[in-house]
């Protein structure tokens, strides 16, 4: 049975062999090259958010770092961080204009803003 769009009903099988993550290339032109940002699979995305949400009040700016360390990968969609912590280490001393830059990118592409991700790479 197929609706009136032609879509058909999918079964937990379907849903399993789905591959709806994608990997953005973003140009950073400050860095004289370009940087991967991946779609987050919900389970690590609640698991960011609830990083997130756990941070202590004071501690809101570490939220770049956590959302890059989850976001920032390898043409592959591989994280390029183990975690916030080595991000920060790495990240901290670049520029922030682009690290806001990339939030936006990263929060874009998990559908956390409502523009579209720019595929300028």
């Amino acid at each position: 049975m197929s609706d009136t769009n032609g879509h058909h009903p999918l079964s937990a099988a379907d849903l399993a062999a789905v591959e709806d993550l994608s990997v953005i290339a973003v140009a950073v032109p400050e860095w004289k090259g370009k940087v991967y940002i991946r779609d987050l699979p919900a389970d690590e995305g609640i698991a960011m958010n609830d990083e997130m949400q756990a941070l202590p009040k004071g501690g809101e700016q570490e939220a770049l770092f956590i959302l890059l360390a989850a976001c920032l990968c390898n043409a592959e969609g591989k994280p390029l961080f183990s975690g916030h912590a080595e991000a920060r280490a790495t990240l901290g001393k670049r520029k922030m204009a682009v690290l806001l830059r990339l939030q936006k990118e990263a929060l874009q592409l998990q559908g956390m803003l409502d523009e579209a991700p720019a595929k300028n790479a």
